[in-house]
This record gives structure tokens, sequence and C-alpha cells, in this order.
């Protein structure tokens, strides 16, 4: 008989499978340990940089105290300040613009000396002297409704129009002689009015000018210069302006704001109607002033056989002109056309 071959049967291995669950578990408690770790360590960051940014937004709310104090205190300063009664102001004479008076003042100063010349002898072509009062700078409705209350002529002259005085041609309507004043360049202003003509403008921009100046006031047959002191004592400047005066028919009335105007030698070349001012009202903004620039006014009117006196629209300025009447007795006051027409037989 056949010996049975006894298998042997193999028990698993109790410690091997106990040794590896115990090293899952330490893995695992070490990874819960490690994140725990960070965890902490976050919440250490956060609550110091918490603590950290409270410190600093203590210290920007004490500055800030700091300042709001600062400030109330200056607040306080300024309302005693305000509260105290303020001393009166010295009211100084009107003065809207950079007038040809001054223009001629500066230019006095820093021009040299003009040549004295032989006066010329003054043909009278009228039997009574004649006296023009141009008024300059002309801009507004209330100088506009002056002019008209004045009891005798009185030539305005007008600014073109711009944004600063946009009507100006329109209150020339109003008028039936009147002038147009001209900006032009001086020796020593920064500010000057749009569309300045100056040293450097071409005859085209020259022409330009004068065409607009005809379109926007076209019953305008003179014109005279706003400031120019430079423009003016420029032979150049005036020989291209008095060229398209000559074209478009129009005369000059220099302001001689400059003792070296050229407006005589250009007036050579092309034989415009060409006055020159002989006197300012308005130097100064005084009544008597203004009376006994009137009177001189008058004398040269007699002597030569008319003159021409500018001021300029302040309040003083109409107020002399209205208590004027004795002061005009001697002369005849017409405007700049009616004496062109007169000297030229067309009266």
């Amino acid at each position: 008989m056949k010996k049975k071959k006894t298998t042997k049967k193999t028990q698993p291995k109790k410690k091997t499978v106990k040794k590896t669950q115990k090293t899952s578990n330490n893995l695992i408690l070490k990874s819960i340990v490690f994140v725990l770790i960070l965890v902490i360590l976050g919440l250490g960051a956060f609550l110091g940089k918490l603590i950290y940014e409270n410190k600093e937004t203590k210290k920007e709310l004490a500055k800030t105290q700091i300042n709001l104090k600062e400030l109330q205190n200056k607040v306080s300063v300024l309302e005693k300040e305000l509260s105290k009664p303020k001393p009166k102001a010295k009211t100084k004479p009107e003065q809207t613009t950079y007038s040809e008076i001054k223009d001629y003042e500066h230019a006095v100063k820093t021009q040299p000396p003009k040549k004295k010349e032989k006066p010329k002898p003054i043909v009278k072509l009228t039997k009574k002297p004649k006296l023009v009062i141009i008024i300059d700078d002309v801009s507004f409705k209330n100088q506009v409704k002056a002019i008209k209350s004045i009891p005798f002529a009185i030539t305005p002259s007008f600014f073109p129009p711009n944004k600063y005085h946009p009507n100006t041609a329109i209150y020339a309507k109003e008028f039936k002689d009147y002038m147009v004043h001209v900006p032009m360049e001086a020796i020593s202003w920064n500010k000057p009015e749009i569309h300045t003509l100056k040293t450097t403008s071409s005859y085209y921009e020259i022409y330009t000018t004068m065409v607009k100046i005809k379109k926007e006031f076209p019953n305008v047959k003179f014109i005279n210069n706003h400031t120019g002191s430079k423009f003016t004592s420029d032979t150049a400047s005036m020989k291209r302006l008095f060229k398209v005066l000559q074209i478009e028919n129009m005369g000059f009335v220099d302001s001689k704001t400059t003792p070296h105007s050229k407006a005589a030698l250009a007036d050579k070349y092309y034989d415009i109607p060409l006055y020159s001012r002989n006197i300012f009202l308005d130097n100064k903004e005084d009544i008597t002033y203004i009376h006994n620039q009137l009177k001189k006014a008058v004398n040269i009117a007699k002597r030569r056989g008319y003159a021409i006196a500018i001021g300029h629209p302040h309040k003083i300025t109409f107020q002399a002109l209205k208590s004027a009447a004795p002061i005009l007795k001697g002369v005849q006051v017409v405007t700049i056309d009616q004496l062109y027409k007169s000297q030229n037989g067309k009266n």
C-alpha cells in the first residue's frame, strides 16, 4: 500500500502584518502632526500680522487725531482773523485795458528822444475851429449809453469783436460816425488784445484783418491804433498797413503812442486820409485835469484850425465832458468824419 503524502498547512505571518499596520499608522500620525504644525504656524503668522496692523492703525489714528487738532487750531485762528473789521481798501481809478497813455509813457522812456522839427504851417480850411473828441476802447452797452448822453458830438472808437467784447459791431450801428480801435503791438505789454497786429505780421495777415473789420463795420471810414508803440514806429509795418487802408478806402488816426511814429512817412507813399492825436484827455482821472486838457485842445484848434483829443470810457471822463460846455464855446465839436468832409469840400 502506498503512503499518503501529508501536506503541511502554511499559517499567515501575523507579526509582519502587525508591523505594516503600525508603520502606516505612524505615517498618518506624523502627517497629521505636520499639518497641525503648519496650521499653527499659519495662524501664528496671521495673528502676528493682525497685531502689527492693529498697532499701525492705532499709529495712523493717532496721527489723524493730531492733524485734526492742528486743523481745528488753524480754523479757529482764521475765524478770529475774519471776525476782525477789514480796513477800507483804497479805490483805484478804473483801468480795464492797457491804454495808449501808458504805452506812450513807456515809449518815451525806452526810445531815444526825437529830433525837433520845425512845425509845418497849418492851412485853415474851415471857418470855425473844430475839435474832434474820440473815446477809445469802447466795448460795452453802458459805455455806448454814456457816450450818447453827452450833449455834443463824440467819435466812439470800438474794439473789434472778440470773446471778451463780442457785440461791438452791433453797438457801432447806433452811431452814424464811429471808428474802429485796432490793437497794434506795444513795446512792452505781455497781455495784448486778440488779433493784435505785430511787426511780424505779413501783408496778407494785415489785409485779412482789415477786410474782416470792414465786413463787421461796413460804415467805418477811419481806424486808430490801440497801443502800438512798436508797430507804428516800424516803417515796414506801417507801409503794409497803409497799403491795405488805401485799397479799402480807409483813413488813419494816429493815437501817437510813440514820439517816433512812422505814419507820416508811410503816408507819403500811399496818401490816405491821416490825422494825429494832439491831446490825451484823461492821463489823470480827475475832472479839473480833464477840463484843463480840453482847454489845451481848444487852444490848439484855434491856432491850427482843428485839434484831436482822445479820452477813454471812464466814469470820471464822461462826467467831465458833460460839464465842459463852457470850455468848448469857442470851437465846433465834430466827429472825425465831419472834420474830413469839411476839409475836403464835402460839407
